[in-house]
Protein backbone atom coordinates (compact mmCIF):
# COMPACT_ATOMS: atom_id res chain seq x y z
CA UNK A 1 0.00 0.00 0.00
CA UNK A 2 2.96 2.50 0.73
CA UNK A 3 4.33 1.77 -2.39
CA UNK A 4 1.08 2.43 -4.09
CA UNK A 5 1.02 5.92 -2.47
CA UNK A 6 4.39 6.57 -3.52
CA UNK A 7 3.22 5.95 -7.41
CA UNK A 8 0.34 8.22 -7.36
CA UNK A 9 2.08 10.87 -5.55
CA UNK A 10 5.50 10.32 -7.51
CA UNK A 11 3.11 9.96 -10.77
CA UNK A 12 1.02 13.55 -10.09
CA UNK A 13 3.82 15.24 -9.45
CA UNK A 14 5.57 14.39 -13.25
CA UNK A 15 2.18 15.38 -14.20
CA UNK A 16 2.29 18.61 -12.70
CA UNK A 17 6.09 18.94 -13.73
CA UNK A 18 4.39 17.83 -17.19
CA UNK A 19 1.52 20.55 -16.75
CA UNK A 20 3.86 23.16 -15.55
CA UNK A 21 5.67 23.07 -18.11
CA UNK A 22 3.56 22.81 -20.98
CA UNK A 23 1.54 26.11 -19.73
CA UNK A 24 5.11 27.75 -19.37
CA UNK A 25 5.89 26.74 -22.81
CA UNK A 26 2.10 27.91 -24.04
CA UNK A 27 2.39 31.32 -22.11
CA UNK A 28 6.09 31.96 -23.63
CA UNK A 29 4.63 31.08 -27.11
CA UNK A 30 1.78 33.32 -26.86
CA UNK A 31 3.77 36.43 -25.47
CA UNK A 32 6.20 36.07 -27.84
CA UNK A 33 3.68 36.04 -30.78
CA UNK A 34 2.47 39.05 -29.12
CA UNK A 35 5.44 40.86 -29.17
CA UNK A 36 5.86 39.98 -33.18
CA UNK A 37 2.61 41.25 -33.84
CA UNK A 38 2.55 44.45 -32.37
CA UNK A 39 6.59 44.68 -33.90
CA UNK A 40 4.71 44.14 -37.34
CA UNK A 41 2.12 46.19 -36.65
CA UNK A 42 4.69 49.63 -36.03
CA UNK A 43 6.58 48.29 -39.00
CA UNK A 44 3.59 48.64 -41.36
CA UNK A 45 2.68 52.42 -40.03
CA UNK A 46 6.64 52.92 -40.11
CA UNK A 47 6.47 51.92 -43.90
CA UNK A 48 3.28 53.92 -44.47
CA UNK A 49 4.53 57.25 -43.01
CA UNK A 50 8.21 56.54 -44.90
CA UNK A 51 5.81 56.43 -48.20
CA UNK A 52 3.51 59.33 -47.14
CA UNK A 53 7.03 61.85 -46.90
CA UNK A 54 8.38 60.03 -50.29
CA UNK A 55 5.20 61.18 -51.81
CA UNK A 56 5.55 64.66 -50.35
CA UNK A 57 8.79 64.85 -51.56
CA UNK A 58 8.10 64.13 -55.14
CA UNK A 59 5.68 66.75 -55.33
CA UNK A 60 8.27 69.02 -53.97
CA UNK A 61 10.35 67.97 -55.86
CA UNK A 62 8.91 68.20 -59.25
CA UNK A 63 7.25 72.01 -58.27
CA UNK A 64 11.43 73.07 -57.61
CA UNK A 65 12.08 71.49 -61.44
CA UNK A 66 9.21 72.98 -62.83
CA UNK A 67 10.05 76.83 -61.47
CA UNK A 68 13.84 76.18 -62.00
CA UNK A 69 13.65 78.03 -65.19
CA UNK A 70 11.32 80.69 -65.95
CA UNK A 71 8.62 80.97 -68.41
CA UNK A 72 8.79 81.77 -71.46
CA UNK A 73 12.83 80.41 -71.34
CA UNK A 74 13.63 76.98 -73.25
CA UNK A 75 14.29 73.69 -71.02
CA UNK A 76 17.24 71.92 -71.37
CA UNK A 77 16.56 68.68 -72.65
CA UNK A 78 18.06 66.94 -69.52
CA UNK A 79 15.59 69.06 -67.18
CA UNK A 80 13.08 67.68 -69.54
CA UNK A 81 14.03 64.50 -69.09
CA UNK A 82 13.67 65.31 -65.00
CA UNK A 83 10.34 66.70 -65.43
CA UNK A 84 9.00 64.38 -67.59
CA UNK A 85 9.79 61.40 -65.27
CA UNK A 86 8.88 63.11 -61.96
CA UNK A 87 5.81 63.98 -63.73
CA UNK A 88 5.26 60.05 -64.64
CA UNK A 89 5.90 59.26 -60.95
CA UNK A 90 3.61 61.51 -59.50
CA UNK A 91 0.39 60.56 -62.10
CA UNK A 92 1.29 56.94 -60.92
CA UNK A 93 1.60 57.43 -57.21
CA UNK A 94 -0.16 60.44 -56.29
CA UNK A 95 -3.78 60.66 -55.05
CA UNK A 96 -5.98 61.60 -57.64
CA UNK A 97 -6.66 65.11 -56.61
CA UNK A 98 -3.18 66.14 -55.73
CA UNK A 99 -2.00 64.44 -59.47
CA UNK A 100 -4.85 66.56 -61.33
CA UNK A 101 -3.89 69.80 -59.72
CA UNK A 102 -0.35 68.94 -60.13
CA UNK A 103 -0.82 68.15 -63.60
CA UNK A 104 -3.26 71.55 -64.30
CA UNK A 105 -0.08 73.83 -62.47
CA UNK A 106 2.33 71.65 -65.07
CA UNK A 107 0.50 72.44 -68.25
CA UNK A 108 -0.39 75.68 -67.09
CA UNK A 109 -4.24 75.59 -67.42
CA UNK A 110 -5.90 79.37 -66.70
CA UNK A 111 -7.75 77.24 -63.42
CA UNK A 112 -4.20 75.58 -61.89
CA UNK A 113 -3.46 76.34 -58.07
CA UNK A 114 -0.26 78.13 -57.32
CA UNK A 115 2.58 75.68 -56.75
CA UNK A 116 2.45 77.27 -53.26
CA UNK A 117 -0.74 75.76 -53.05
CA UNK A 118 -0.08 72.37 -54.65
CA UNK A 119 2.68 71.92 -51.90
CA UNK A 120 0.25 72.58 -49.06
CA UNK A 121 -2.27 70.16 -50.69
CA UNK A 122 0.04 67.63 -51.26
CA UNK A 123 0.65 68.27 -47.15
CA UNK A 124 -2.48 68.07 -46.35
CA UNK A 125 -3.38 64.86 -48.37
CA UNK A 126 -0.49 62.60 -47.49
CA UNK A 127 0.01 63.62 -43.94
CA UNK A 128 -3.34 64.86 -42.70
CA UNK A 129 -2.04 68.31 -41.72
CA UNK A 130 -3.99 71.69 -43.18
CA UNK A 131 -2.07 74.12 -40.82
CA UNK A 132 -0.03 76.25 -42.87
CA UNK A 133 -1.01 78.84 -45.59
CA UNK A 134 0.15 79.43 -48.99
CA UNK A 135 2.26 82.48 -47.42
CA UNK A 136 4.45 80.08 -44.74
CA UNK A 137 6.24 78.80 -48.25
CA UNK A 138 9.16 80.62 -48.78
CA UNK A 139 10.45 81.01 -52.12
CA UNK A 140 13.79 82.65 -53.98
CA UNK A 141 12.46 84.19 -56.77
CA UNK A 142 14.84 84.21 -59.92
CA UNK A 143 15.53 88.02 -60.07
CA UNK A 144 17.21 88.33 -56.96
CA UNK A 145 20.50 85.93 -58.63
CA UNK A 146 20.63 89.10 -61.26
CA UNK A 147 20.18 91.86 -58.68
CA UNK A 148 22.44 90.47 -55.76
CA UNK A 149 19.72 91.49 -53.65
CA UNK A 150 20.14 89.64 -50.13
CA UNK A 151 17.96 86.89 -49.38
CA UNK A 152 17.40 87.94 -46.09
CA UNK A 153 16.69 91.38 -45.37
CA UNK A 154 16.63 92.34 -41.66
Amino acid sequence: MFETILVVLGSGSVSAVVIVLLARTWVETRIKASIEHEYQKQFALFQLELERKQKVALVAELIAEFIKVPQGETLPREQRHALNKLSFQATLWLPRELAVELSKRLQNKPDAKSPFEIILLARKLLTDDATLAPEHVTFWRPDLEKRGDPVIVR
